[in-house]
């Protein structure tokens, strides 16, 4: 049964891990042209599967928790990573709800990514870091075995966070840069 319930919690990782760097590329791509109608439904359908793998995991992972305690009832539950994976799937879920709500609708067909105003551009980097950093560092998580009842829960969490601080600080400063070569349409979009 185990088995089975990790083949499910690694397919659905798979899935939407896969399908969030697909679409980043894409949408990093179109960053400096209009977005098209087509774009846009593909970023509604990817943000179904993803949804739907998220609660796949959720599921799975809640099942694996389980079968863990009742197998070492004990000293399962000790385990810092375990609850520095939780903390970080909640902050996934949160930010995916924040996603869904503010920074989704900011993208049209005829949307400038790169045209936005900067309150709007920061906080579609932000929530794109936070999504892509935490989906990745829940799959690192996931097989980082030697961290196992070794590393504590704030080490963990500092580590995401540094991640995390870095990745944005890139990002806001990779589209002020690329921004500052737009064509003149854009930019004149922009004021």
């Amino acid at each position: 049964m185990k088995t089975l319930v990790v083949y499910v919690h690694l397919l659905a990782a798979c899935v939407a891990v896969g399908s969030l760097l697909l679409q980043d590329i894409g949408l990093w791509l179109a960053r400096a042209r209009e977005l098209t109608e087509r774009e846009i439904e593909d970023l509604k359908k990817t943000i179904g599967v993803i949804s739907i793998a998220l609660i796949l995991l959720w599921i799975s992972g809640i099942a694996l928790v389980a079968i863990g305690y009742i197998s070492n009832p004990e000293i399962y539950l000790t385990n810092e990573k375990l609850w520095a994976k939780f903390a970080v799937v909640v902050i996934l879920t949160v930010n995916g709800f924040i996603l869904h709500r503010i920074t989704f609708p900011k993208f049209k067909a005829g949307t400038v990514f790169l045209s936005l105003p900067s309150s709007d551009s920061m906080t579609v980097v932000l929530t794109g870091s936070i999504s892509t950093v935490t989906w990745l560092f829940a799959c690192f998580l996931g097989i980082a075995r030697p961290w196992n009842y070794t590393l504590d829960f704030g080490s963990i969490m500092a580590l995401y966070a540094g991640i995390l601080f870095f990745v944005f600080v890139s990002g806001q400063a990779v589209v002020r840069l690329t921004g500052r070569n737009l064509p003149s349409a854009v930019t004149q979009a922009r004021a």
